[in-house]
This record gives C-alpha cells, sequence and structure tokens, in this order.
C-alpha cells in the first residue's frame, strides 16, 4: 500500500517545498502586473513590470534573509541598468559584438563574490540578453520600460519580504528535514561498508556526494538560524532548532567513525556473525528512524522509534553475552567499543526526536553569546581585492567569465550572420547552461537539449491538434511555475516546462507557432552545442589544479582538528567551541574535496592515470578525517586517563607527515624521511597501563597507529604523483 502511496506523498511534499512557494510567488508577480495592465489597456506596462520581477528572482535562494533581500535589491538595479544600457546601442554589429563581450564578461565575473553573487550576475547577463530581443514598446521610451522593470523588482522584493513576515519559520523546517534525509542517507551509504554490501568505489562516490549535499545543507541552516537568532531573539522555536543542528553535527562525527581501520573491523566482525548482523540491522532501524524524523509532524503526531530501541537493546544484549574469556581480547575490546559507539550514535537519534516532540527540550545549554556563534558561519569577502586577485588566467572564474563572452559573441554573431528568427535564444542557452566546470557544462547541454526536444514535441501535439486560446494561456502559467520550481531540483525538467512555456506563450501571439518551435530547437542545438564545445575548447578550466589545492586545504584543516583533539585530550577539559570550529572546517574541507573529486570525474579522460592517484588521495583523505572523528568521538565518550608520552609521540609524527604532503602539494618539495617505530611505544604501553587503562591505551593507540599510516600513504602516493 505504502509503494502506491509513494507518488502522492512526494507531490505532497513538492507543493509544499519552498521551491514551490517561490515559484508560485513569483509566477504571481509576473502575472498580476500583465493582467492588470491588460485591463487598463497598457500591456506593455504590465509586461515590463513583469520582467523586472523574472530579473530580480534568481538571487532569491535559500539563506540569510538580510543577503537575500540584498540580492533582490542588487539584481533589480543591475538588471534596470543593463536594460538602460542596452535600448541605447546601435543596431550595428560592430558595436553590439564588442558591448555584448565586455557587459557578459563583467557580470559573469561577479561569481568570484560565491554562489548568490553569481545569481545577481546572472539576472544582469538575462537582462543582457532580453536587450538585444528588440522587445521594447514602440509606445515606451527605453528609460520608462528600464524604471518599470526595477519597479517590477522593487514589487518582488515587497511580495518575498510579505511572505517571509508570513511564513517565517518554512525554509528552515524544509532545510533541516532535508538535512536529517540526508543524515539518514549518509548513515545508510556507511552502515553498506559494515556487511560489504556495495562495492568500494560506487560506494565512495555515493558517500561523497550525500556528504558534500549534507555539509552544504548544515551550512544554510548555521546561517538561517543565526541570522533569525538576531532578529528574532532567543526564542525556543530557534533555540530548539540549534539543538537539533548541534545533534546533527555530532551525529555525523559518529557515523563516520570506526574503532580501528575498516578493513581490520571487517575481518574481527567476520568472526562473530551475530554481532555483525545486531550491528547492521541497528544501522538500518537507524537509518529508519531519521527518515521517520524527518517526515513527521510532530504537532500532530508522535513518531514511534520503538523499532530502533529494540534494535540497540538486542546489539547490546548479543556483545554483553560474549565472553571476554572465550574470545581474543583484542576483539573483545573492539567490539565493546563499536557497541558503545552504536548506542551514542542512537542516543542522538532519540535526542533529536525529543527535541523536536512539540518543544519540551531544556535549552538551557544553547549558547546565548552571538559573538561566539559568529565563527561558525562562513562570511564572504567582498573587497575589491578578491577581483583583482582573481583577475588571471589561474583563476576559474576569471578563464569561465572570459569563455563566455567569447561565446556570447560568437553566437550571437553566428545567429545574426544566418538571420535565424531569434538569435537571442542561443544567448539564452549558452548562459544557462555553461558553467565553469567541463562536467557540469556538459550535464547541462544534455538536459537542456533532452528536455528541449520533448517538450517541443508535446507543444508540436497540442498546437497542431487543439486551438483553444484559454488553454493555451493556461498551460503557459501552469508550465511557468512548473519550470521555475524545478529549476534548482532538476534541470532537464525545468528544460522541458521552459519550452512549453515559451511555445504557449508565442502560441498566443502568432499564427506561425510550428516555426518558433522549429526556430526553438535549432537555437537551443546551437546554443548547447557552442557551450559544450567552448568549455572543451577555450581555456578549459581542468579541476587537477583546483582538486589539489581543495586537498591541500584539507590536509591543513585535518591538521588543526588534530591539534584540538590533543589538546582536548592532554587537558581534560570540555569540549568548547575551539573544537566544533575545527571539526566544521575539517568536515567542510573534505566536503569540498569530495565534490571537487566528482567533478574531475565528469571531466574527458577522467579514467586516466593522473585521475586514478588523486582519486586515491581523496578516498585517504576521507579515511584520514574518519580516524580523526573516531578518536575525537572515543575522547568525547570516555573518561580517558593520560598516557601522554605515547600520543605525543604519535601526533608529532603524523603533524611532520601531514606538513611534508602540504609541503608536496603547494611546492612540490620532497620532505625529509624520518624514522619511528611502533613496536618501542606499544611495548612501553603494554608496560606501564593497568587492566582498566590498557584498554584506553589499546583504543588510542590503535587509532594513532591508523593515523601514522594515513599520513604516510600521503606522502608516498604524493610522490608518486609528483616524480
Amino acid at each position: 500500500m505504502s509503494n502506491y502511496l509513494q507518488p502522492f506523498i512526494k507531490i505532497k511534499a513538492f507543493a509544499r517545498s519552498t521551491d514551490f512557494s517561490k515559484a508560485l510567488l513569483i509566477t504571481i508577480g509576473v502575472i498580476a502586473p500583465m493582467m492588470l495592465g491588460y485591463y487598463l489597456d497598457h500591456l506593455s506596462m504590465g509586461i515590463a513590470v513583469g520582467t523586472g520581477v523574472i530579473f530580480s528572482s534568481p538571487s532569491s535562494i535559500n539563506g540569510s534573509l538580510r543577503n537575500k533581500r540584498i540580492g533582490i535589491l542588487l539584481s533589480a538595479l543591475i538588471a534596470t541598468l543593463v536594460s538602460f544600457t542596452g535600448a541605447y546601442i546601435p543596431h550595428s554589429l560592430l558595436i553590439q559584438l564588442p558591448y555584448l563581450g565586455v557587459m557578459t564578461f563583467i557580470l559573469a565575473f561577479l561569481a568570484v563574490y560565491g554562489f548568490r553573487a553569481s545569481l545577481v550576475g546572472f539576472s544582469g547577463l538575462f537582462a543582457l540578453v532580453l536587450s538585444f530581443a528588440n522587445i521594447s514598446s514602440a509606445d515606451m521610451a527605453p528609460y520608462e520600460r528600464s524604471l518599470l522593470i526595477g519597479l517590477g523588482g522593487i514589487l518582488y522584493f515587497v511580495i518575498t519580504a510579505l511572505y517571509d513576515y508570513l511564513a517565517p519559520k518554512k525554509q528552515v523546517d524544509e532545510l533541516l528535514e532535508t538535512a536529517i534525509d540526508l543524515c539518514a542517507g549518509y548513515i545508510e551509504a556507511r552502515g553498506k561498508f559494515l556487511n560489504r554490501s556495495v562495492k568500494r568505489d560506487a560506494g565512495l562516490k555515493k558517500l561523497f556526494a550525500v556528504q558534500s549535499e549534507f555539509n552544504e545543507h548544515l551550512e544554510k541552516l548555521r546561517e538561517i538560524l543565526l541570522d533569525s537568532r538576531h532578529s528574532s531573539g532567543t526564542s525556543s522555536y530557534y533555540r530548539n532548532r540549534f539543538l537539533v543542528l548541534g545533534e546533527l553535527v555530532d551525529l555525523s562525527e559518529l557515523a563516520l567513525t570506526s574503532p580501528i581501520p575498516p578493513v581490520k573491523m571487517h575481518e574481527i566482525l567476520g568472526k562473530y556473525e551475530h554481532s555483525l548482523q545486531a550491528f547492521v540491522h541497528l544501522n538500518k532501524m537507524q537509518t529508519q528512524a531519521l527518515k521517520q524524523i524527518a517526515h513527521t509532524d510532530f504537532k500532530k503526531k508522535k513518531v514511534d522509534l520503538s523499532n530502533l530501541k529494540n534494535a540497540l537493546g538486542q546489539s547490546q544484549e548479543i556483545v554483553s553475552k560474549t565472553n571476554s574469556k572465550e574470545i581474543e581480547p583484542e576483539d573483545y575490546i573492539i567490539l565493546q567499543n563499536l557497541s558503545v559507539l552504536q548506542e551514542n550514535q542512537t542516543q542522538r537519534i532519540l535526542n533529536i526526536a525529543q527535541i523536536l516532540d512539540r518543544n519540551k527540550t531544556d535549552t538551557k545549554n544553547i549558547t546565548t553569546n552571538p559573538k561566539e556563534l559568529e565563527g561558525f558561519i562562513t562570511k564572504q569577502d567582498y573587497s575589491f581585492q578578491i577581483l583583482l586577485n582573481n583577475f588571471t588566467r589561474s583563476s576559474p572564474i576569471f578563464r569561465h567569465a572570459l569563455r563566455i563572452a567569447v561565446v556570447t559573441v560568437l553566437g550571437f554573431g553566428l545567429g545574426s550572420l544566418f538571420k535565424l528568427q531569434n538569435p537571442y535564444w542561443i544567448l539564452l542557452t549558452i548562459i544557462v547552461i555553461m558553467r565553469p566546470s567541463y562536467g557540469l557544462t556538459k550535464e547541462r547541454s544534455k538536459n537542456r537539449i533532452i528536455g528541449t526536444l520533448i517538450g517541443a514535441v508535446l507543444a508540436t501535439l497540442i498546437v497542431y491538434f487543439i486551438r483553444d486560446v484559454m488553454l493555451y494561456r493556461i498551460l503557459a502559467v501552469c508550465s511557468f511555475t512548473m519550470a521555475l520550481a524545478t529549476l534548482q531540483k532538476n534541470y532537464r525538467t525545468a528544460a522541458f516546462f521552459i519550452t512549453l512555456s515559451i511555445i504557449f506563450g508565442y502560441a498566443l501571439l502568432r499564427p506561425d507557432i510550428l516555426n518558433v518551435i522549429q526556430f526553438r530547437v535549432v537555437d537551443t542545438l546551437a546554443g548547447a552545442g557552442l557551450a559544450a564545445l567552448a568549455n572543451f575548447f577555450f581555456w578549459p578550466t581542468r579541476e587537477v589544479k583546483g582538486l589539489k589545492n581543495n586537498l591541500a586545504d584539507s590536509l591543513i584543516a585535518n591538521r588543526n582538528y588534530l591539534e584540538v583533539i590533543s589538546s582536548h585530550y592532554e587537558t581534560k577539559e570540555q569540549i568548547q567551541t575551539q573544537y566544533k570550529l575545527a571539526r566544521k572546517k575539517a568536515f567542510l574541507a573534505t566536503a569540498n574535496l569530495n565534490a571537487a573529486i566528482q567533478r574531475l570525474l565528469q571531466e574527458p579522460a577522467s579514467s586516466g592515470q593522473l585521475t586514478g592517484k588523486l582519486y586515491e588521495l581523496v578516498v585517504l583523505n576521507h579515511a584520514f578525517l574518519g580516524a580523526l572523528a573516531s578518536m575525537g568521538a572515543y575522547l568525547r565518550n570516555h573518561n580517558t586517563t593520560h598516557i601522554e608520552d605515547v600520543f605525543i609521540s604519535y601526533k608529532s609524527q603524523i603533524l611532520q607527515n601531514l606538513d611534508a604532503a602540504i609541503l608536496l602539494i603547494q611546492k612540490n618539495n620532497a620532505p625529509l624521511e624520518s624514522s619511528f617505530s611502533d613496536e618501542s611505544i606499544e611495548d612501553t604501553v603494554a608496560a606501564t597501563y593497568v587492566a582498566d587503562e590498557r584498554n584506553e591505551a589499546h583504543i588510542l593507540t590503535t587509532q594513532l597507529r591508523w593515523l601514522k599510516n594515513l599520513s604516510e600513504d600521503f606522502n608516498k602516493q604524493l610522490k608518486q604523483l609528483n616524480s
């Protein structure tokens, strides 16, 4: 029965999403002034205002309300100025082409200031392209139309501000639901490695993708919650969401951990089938519980977590019945530690459910110091120096801006030369499809072509067999809304609806609609082809160099994370903000590295030897972070004694290896060789500490030896890479 209901559940979730709400707001902002203008016999004015709404909408993405509102106003201002300037450019290719190239470069170059800034620049590019469409109304002066476009931007600003006032918690709840769902997917992906039910590379690619998206959502949540905290004070709603955010971060740390290296873990668990199956079942229940929490409205009903609690009890019972005298001491320690780890992981899930259960949780532990929380936000630098630093061929954004400028000039020039009906459609396709990386551009080109062709075929059939103006109006509006709602989630679907909305819009105005469809397809193919070829041949941005920089950043973040873990172990102080910040930066740096390797694998000849070695370095880095998280989680959840000599000796060698690896990446300098004996230290551990402390010494020594081996592998791999 649940399988039959699944599509309806997805449709309901889509209808409640912020993407659909935003699409409805834009549709209202576009249609309302057009209808008003139509009834007042000033349709051209209504179209200009509606166009301004469209221009100002791209930067209205999830995030800080302040940043969103600034983005909308900047988009409206830039679109107004670009529309005004473009209206007075003479209709001469000798003037239009240089103007198009320079303006495209400037607007695309704004992406150096981050994703939202790139969308502000896209608004300007959109306005620039339409200024070449010659759609200015004869009954209005260009400056009047430009002012009305600006008025449309203000209208959209007012509409979104009103919506945010009426539904202030909607984007927080949706991001939180998605983050919990992604965390469930992350735990599920990790769990498949527990019983080797997935091939390594396939499992790791899935893990990397989920981890990158999960960390991206956590960043957005931090930004929104802090912004809301400043504007709304310390309400119970936002305090509780901060608690959930903290539990999710801790849960992601626990999900990444393993008491010992995975290969050794598989070897030990293989000896004890009952324990292995109990842990696998518990992992499955953890995943299901998180998905239940994500999709449960706690105001209407409680989530039933009895299956999770039963699975935890069963695994604890099986492990507790394992007699330490009947198995090897090392195996007994590992099984006990894994059981504690799973218990802590389960408790985090139960905590999340309790926090969300009608705000019953005590939130006194949430800090009220905004300055302390500010450090968790990754702030964008908007200084002029950023522009200067990126004004070089080594900058991917610079090459992208130059590439898209050349391609738009080439596309418009060819469209004009061959007298295509709507050459600006080529430009629209180019600015929508082209991305700094080859893989993303290729994927969007494919999706754009497929979506356009399917949309064109369907529209042709409808227009050919049905002659109903009212139906065209309804389909144009509905497909426009759906195009906006799916643009960020599924570009192929969005391209399908974009094509439908354009064709039905033209069907209301022109009798030769079949010719319009034909030219729409031709222009889309031309634009997509130019975009794909340009990213391959014109100053291509290869991910190899960028990935190396990401790897260095991740190693530096991991190094700092280790330093903070060491400080916590040596001082025995409670977890402080410094620890959480170091952990956050390490997780984000690894997520960025994982995203970079996925882009690299989409490039031509991605299976080459260089890519293979870089991929193994990324896998090593992921394992290293897992080992760090394992040690950090162990220290946080156990009352440890001191084994400082062992800890400091291992730590010094690990840091030395990391410094050498960073030097190899950044300057290609070979590190100095050093000697270090594990055996002498392990003899000291065995001889010095009593039985209770020896368990701790065994776990920490195993984790430290694991980190040391991984840090040595970094250097071996990098030497081979540079040779």
